[in-house]
């Protein structure tokens, strides 16, 4: 998972533009895009279809297209929704993490446990490598300089 903020009209956008590319802009997940692409494609085909033989009907007034528009404002608004969705939960995520270690107690025992917890922290998602690679530095720093 990315460890940035992801714009929600952004990712709302381009999921209308392309339904399904939101997942690929948010969280770079292949499948879920496929998954979403293909399944609104075909919707979009089918109130295309509905849409125009709705308007092939004797005795309806509407204006050329104006109907077809409609239905797909039925997929399209939704598709903008989960867009939007997606980015916030994303965002979320970030602000929890942060708020978790930021409150995070700091462990009392042998640098090698510390060790091994920040490893940990890191392999779970909770820090990046960079962060990683800062805590292990101030350590050995730590070491080399008890009194600082």
């Amino acid at each position: 998972m990315s460890k940035e903020k992801k714009n929600p009209f952004i990712a709302g956008g381009l999921n209308m533009v392309i339904p399904g590319s939101c997942y690929l802009y948010v969280e770079n997940d292949r499948s879920r895009f496929i998954k979403t692409f293909i399944g609104a494609v075909v919707l979009i085909a089918v109130m295309v279809m509905l849409g125009n033989a709705i308007q092939d009907i004797r005795g309806f007034s509407l204006p050329q297209g104006l109907c077809t528009a409609s239905l797909l404002l039925v997929i399209l608004v939704p598709l903008f929704l989960i867009g939007q969705k997606t980015a916030h939960m994303h965002n979320s995520m970030l602000n929890q993490n942060a708020y978790y270690n930021i409150h995070r107690t700091q462990s009392k025992g042998s640098n090698d446990a510390k060790l091994t917890k920040i490893q940990n922290m890191r392999n779970e998602g909770l820090i990046s490598e960079q962060e990683l690679q800062k805590k292990t530095d101030d350590m050995s720093l730590k070491e080399q300089n008890p009194i600082g």
